[in-house]
């Protein structure tokens, strides 16, 4: 059984002395942990997508739970580390939607999955 995820991302580089991030730069960042966990090459096609502006246009991420999602982001913040990161996932389920903002590998805020109520 398959399960998407779409993924919105956006970061705030004011602070990036060496100019400005590109989708490029940002799934090459995550090319060692794509690998390290053995996803293929179509997540970095996702995530650049996700990176372009595209995110939420697409089918999304195939069977990657949120929580990987957001430690690829870590890692890929831990590559910029003054850059801050804003993602927002939403997956299948009408409720399955989270937001998390990311500076330096650190969770600044977070927010989601929402838990609907009985």
């Amino acid at each position: 059984m398959s399960y998407y995820t779409r993924l919105e991302l956006q970061w705030d580089d004011a602070d990036y002395t060496l100019g400005t991030i590109t989708p490029e730069m940002v799934s090459s960042a995550a090319v060692d942990f794509v690998a390290r966990n053995e996803w293929g090459r179509d997540v970095l096609d996702d995530l650049r997508a996700s990176a372009a502006g595209e995110g939420l246009e697409r089918q999304g991420y195939n069977r990657i739970e949120a929580e990987a999602l957001v430690e690829m982001l870590r890692e890929i913040s831990r590559a910029f580390s003054n850059v801050t990161f804003f993602a927002r996932g939403i997956g299948e389920d009408m409720f399955d939607t989270w937001m998390r903002t990311i500076r330096a590998g650190e969770i600044v805020s977070e927010f989601g999955p929402i838990e609907p109520s009985a």
